[in-house]
C-alpha cells in the first residue's frame, strides 16, 4: 500500500460523504447462507432490493418446524422491495399483491444486523476502529486496498443511544479508485445474535460487484401500485382497534375465560386490504402471568384471516398433506405434530438436549375464515380445547375480541 493507512481511511470517509447513490449486485455468504441481490441505494436511507438467489437454512428450519417464516426462499426471489426511507413496499408479482410495512424490512438472512446496502460504517471509520494495512488484492476484476479493523471499544454508552460493535475483527477491501467497500469480512463476537447464527469460526462476507455510481433517480424509491393490484397495509394494533378493523370475530375474551390464555402485550399484527375487506392477523397468546411481562416458553400463536397469506397458505397445504383429522364440534380440522417432523428428519430420531419442546398446530376453515393455532409446550388436548373455544365461543361472550 503506497498510501498510509490513515490516508486510505480518510479517503474512504471522504468518498462516502460525497456518495449520493449507487447500484450494485450484493452477495452475502456465511457458512451455508448465500444470498445474491441487485440493490439500489440513495441517501438518506432509501433502498430497493431484488433477490436473485436466497439460501438460508434457518428460514427453512423455521418454516418446517414452527411455520414461522413469513416468506420462504422461493417467494423472496420473486419479490421487489422498495424502502422509501420511512416504509417498505413489498411487491409480489406472482400474486399481484403489495404489502406496505412500517419501517425498513428487507429480510436479510443476517438477523439483527442491517446488511443490505449498508456501508454507513465508513462515516466514522477512524473514530470507531483501530486500523492497519492488510495489503492489496484484486476483487471482481478491480484493484483493492485492504484495511484490517478492530473496534476501539465493544460498547459505547451515550446519553440518548447505545452503540454496540458485534464483531471481533473486520477486513474491508476498498476499491483503489473509488474507495467503495468491495468486500467486508468479519467474525461476530459471542454476545452477538450473528454468533449463534453462524458459529464461532465462520466468517460473514459481504461483497459488491457490477457497481454503478450514476445518480439513482429518487422516483425509483417511490412505489405506486398499478390498477388491479391488491394492496395490504400492515400495522400493530391494540385489541380494541383490531376488533374495529376486521369483519370476522376472534373471541379473545371467551378464550381467556375458558383456557386462561390472553393476548400478549395487548398487541395484534394486522395486515389489511380495506378496499376488498380482506385481512389476516397474527396474535401471541400467553398464560395470565405472562401477558404483560416477558413471554414464557408456553404460548399459543394464532394466525387468522379471511385471506390466505403466503405463510397461511403453506400451513394449509402442510396440514392437508400430513395432518390428522380432528373434530371441533361440527367443524373439521387438521392437527400436525411439528415436533415429530423434526424427530423424523434427524438421523438418529433423537432431539438434541434443550430442543425437546412440544410444537403442535391445528388448522381449520370456518365461514370463509382460516384459523391456524400453534401451541408451544402445550399438551395436545389443551390445544384442541383452545381451538374448540375459538370455533365455538359461548353465545353470551363478546365478539371480535372486545373487552366488556
Amino acid at each position: 500500500m503506497t498510501q498510509s493507512v490513515a490516508e486510505v481511511a480518510r479517503a474512504a470517509m471522504t468518498s462516502y460523504e460525497a456518495l449520493e447513490s449507487f447500484t450494485a449486485t450484493e452477495i452475502i455468504t456465511a457458512g451455508s447462507i448465500r444470498v445474491e441481490a441487485r440493490v439500489r441505494y440513495r441517501k438518506p436511507g432509501m433502498i430497493t432490493v431484488e433477490y436473485r438467489h436466497y439460501e438460508d437454512p434457518l428460514t427453512a428450519f423455521e418454516e418446517r418446524y414452527a411455520g414461522g417464516a413469513e416468506f420462504i426462499a422461493a417467494e423472496l426471489t420473486g419479490m421487489q422491495f422498495v424502502h422509501d426511507g420511512h416504509v417498505t413496499w413489498i411487491y409480489d408479482a406472482k400474486n399481484n399483491v403489495v404489502i406496505r410495512k412500517p419501517s425498513q424490512i428487507l429480510y436479510s438472512p443476517l438477523r439483527g444486523a442491517s446488511a443490505i446496502a449498508e456501508i454507513g460504517f465508513l462515516h466514522d471509520l477512524t473514530r470507531d476502529f483501530l486500523l492497519r494495512d492488510g495489503g492489496a488484492e484484486t476483487i471482481h476484476g478491480r484493484s483493492a486496498l485492504l484495511l484490517e479493523m478492530k473496534p476501539k471499544v465493544r460498547q459505547r454508552s451515550l446519553l440518548l443511544k447505545e452503540e454496540i460493535f458485534p464483531m471481533k475483527k473486520v477486513t474491508v477491501a476498498l476499491d483503489q479508485e473509488t474507495f467503495f467497500p468491495l468486500r467486508i469480512v468479519f467474525h461476530p463476537v459471542e454476545s452477538s445474535v450473528l454468533f449463534y447464527l453462524v458459529g464461532p469460526s465462520t466468517p460473514i462476507t459481504i461483497e459488491y460487484k457490477d457497481l454503478l455510481f450514476d445518480k439513482v433517480d429518487e422516483a425509483r424509491f417511490a412505489f405506486t401500485p398499478t390498477e388491479g393490484t391488491r394492496v395490504f397495509t400492515e400495522a400493530t394494533l391494540t385489541q380494541e382497534a383490531f376488533a374495529e378493523k376486521v369483519s370476522f370475530d376472534v373471541p379473545l375474551q371467551a378464550l381467556r375465560e375458558q383456557t386462561g390464555y390472553e393476548l400478549y402485550g395487548d398487541r395484534v399484527t394486522l395486515t389489511l386490504c380495506e378496499e376488498n375487506d380482506r385481512a389476516y392477523a397474527y396474535l401471541t397468546l400467553v398464560p395470565p402471568g405472562d401477558a404483560k411481562s416477558n413471554r414464557g416458553s408456553r404460548a399459543l400463536s394464532l394466525r387468522v384471516g379471511n385471506y390466505l397469506s403466503l405463510n397461511m397458505n403453506r400451513r394449509r397445504s402442510l396440514l392437508a398433506e400430513q395432518g390428522e383429522p380432528v373434530a371441533l364440534g361440527e367443524v373439521d380440522a387438521k392437527l400436525l405434530d411439528r415436533g415429530r417432523l423434526l424427530k423424523e428428519d434427524l438421523p438418529t430420531g433423537d432431539l438434541p438436549e434443550g430442543m425437546e419442546r412440544s410444537i403442535i398446530e391445528i388448522g381449520w376453515e370456518q365461514d370463509g375464515v382460516y384459523w391456524f393455532l400453534l401451541g408451544e409446550d402445550l399438551e395436545k388436548e389443551a390445544l384442541i380445547d383452545a381451538a374448540k373455544t375459538l370455533a365455538h365461543p359461548p353465545a353470551e361472550g363478546p365478539i371480535k375480541g372486545e373487552t366488556p
